[in-house]
């Protein structure tokens, strides 16, 4: 490992919410609906203020899953 490289340690319960958060926008993404955090908040009942702070996260895994899914 270099020197540059890092880990961040994260919680069980950050790591459910990475998890919920990949399924939810999966999900969204297949069925072609908008993923925005209003809808997230929703469906992970979640307020969507709270969400703000997992951003770059989010649009991570959004980005991650139109890869591997391709643009529907």
């Amino acid at each position: 490992m270099e020197i540059n490289d890092f880990y961040e340690d994260i919680t069980q319960g950050e790591a459910d919410l990475i998890l919920d958060l990949y399924e939810v926008i999966k999900k969204l993404v297949l069925s072609e609906q908008d993923v925005t955090l209003v809808r997230l908040g929703w469906e992970l009942d979640i307020k969507p203020s709270e969400l703000s702070d997992h951003i770059g996260t989010i649009v991570l895994i959004l980005d991650n899953v139109e890869k591997e899914y391709g643009e529907v």
